[in-house]
């Protein structure tokens, strides 16, 4: 029998088996020294390019004691941890929408696309400039030098260069007059190939009539990817673009190289003005199958929370093929953006 209590110094961590019987609704009070009894968790990984084979494997044969002794620190008993690898991130995502496993983790844009009707539970975390927001206006100081907490996803900002047309751009963002289709599309834009970059799409067609990247005029794509757009830096800087986007963090990591390497008079703050910014891109989903009203509850996410933290911190080999730290919870609504991209066949 599963056994379980709701109170704060004991989260709860479930992991149905509806294959094999049904689940015991929560009681509506237990005694909160009595852990949570699991008879096993089933989790599925998908693979990443960025990670070899090898240490996939790894990561396979480490996560079921390694997750088993963390829960177990959460005061969550698991009888068995079991952890498989899926053909491909849309088979991970149909089986855990049937319920054929209770955990995924899935790449943040396939989740999106083919999630089903899975329930995203956490995040991993990113760097955060601040001031975090999506409103362009709340960037336009010249000094966006700071960094905010820990949080998940990443925003991109859309950057009005030092060139002429740049400038002038800049100059009717920063006076308030909303930027018309006809004043962008006459710009050179430059992003990189970085998916995260393709949230721009979603940006434009909730602002401009349903255009996207794919709708502009003079859209240069550099073949660099990873680098967080410090390639697309000299052309912005020498007036080859006019418009370019960036992670919103990496401006201040840019901005020395933008001063010395690329010999600026002025910073990268003031010679760059954001003219949009994005919903957020997650690139890595923790999710629970559907229906249980177990996983999907805040216990759950903070007992889960704290073990992959604790796992993580422990055996740092695992949070490569992880995707990360999985330590931010994550609501169905934070991938509004994300499905919209899905939707766009940009």
């Amino acid at each position: 029998m599963r056994k379980m209590a709701f109170a704060l110094a004991a989260l709860v961590l479930l992991s149905g088996l509806s294959a094999c019987g049904q689940r015991t609704a929560p009681p509506s009070s237990s005694s909160a020294s009595e852990p949570l009894e699991l008879e096993a968790l089933r989790l599925e990984l998908t693979r990443r390019e960025d990670f070899s084979a090898s240490a996939l494997m790894y990561a396979v044969q480490a996560l079921p004691g390694a997750l088993k002794s963390a829960l177990a620190d959460q005061g969550v008993a698991v009888g068995t941890v079991e952890v498989t690898v899926g053909a491909s991130p849309a088979a991970t995502a149909q089986a855990l929408d049937e319920g054929g496993i209770d955990l995924a983790i899935l790449p943040g844009n396939s989740f999106a696309e083919v999630g089903g009707n899975a329930v995203p539970l956490l995040t991993t975390y990113e760097r955060t400039a601040l001031p975090d927001s999506g409103d362009a206006a709340d960037w336009q100081s010249a000094a966006q030098t700071s960094w905010g907490d820990e949080t998940g996803g990443q925003r991109m900002l859309i950057l009005a260069g030092p060139s002429d047309y740049g400038r002038q751009l800049a100059a009717r963002a920063a006076s308030g007059t909303p930027l018309t289709w006809d004043e962008l599309d006459r710009a050179a834009w430059l992003i990189d190939s970085d998916e995260k970059k393709d949230m721009v799409s979603v940006w434009l067609a909730d602002n401009y009539q349903g255009n996207t990247l794919s709708d502009l005029s003079n859209l240069s794509r550099s073949d660099f990817a990873g680098d967080g757009g410090y390639s697309l830096l000299p052309a912005l800087a020498d007036g080859t673009a006019d418009v370019a986007v960036l992670p919103a963090d990496m401006r201040i990591d840019f901005a020395d190289y933008w001063r010395t390497g690329l010999n600026r008079s002025r910073s990268i703050f003031e010679e760059t003005t954001v003219i949009g910014v994005t919903e957020k891109f997650y690139q890595t989903v923790l999710a629970a199958r559907p229906d249980d009203e177990l996983l999907d509850g805040e216990p759950f996410r903070s007992a889960l929370a704290a073990a992959m933290t604790e796992m993580c911190s422990v055996q740092g080999d695992i949070t490569g093929a992880l995707g990360g730290v999985f330590s931010v919870p994550l609501s169905g609504g934070d991938l509004d953006g994300m499905r919209r991209l899905a939707t766009l066949g940009d």
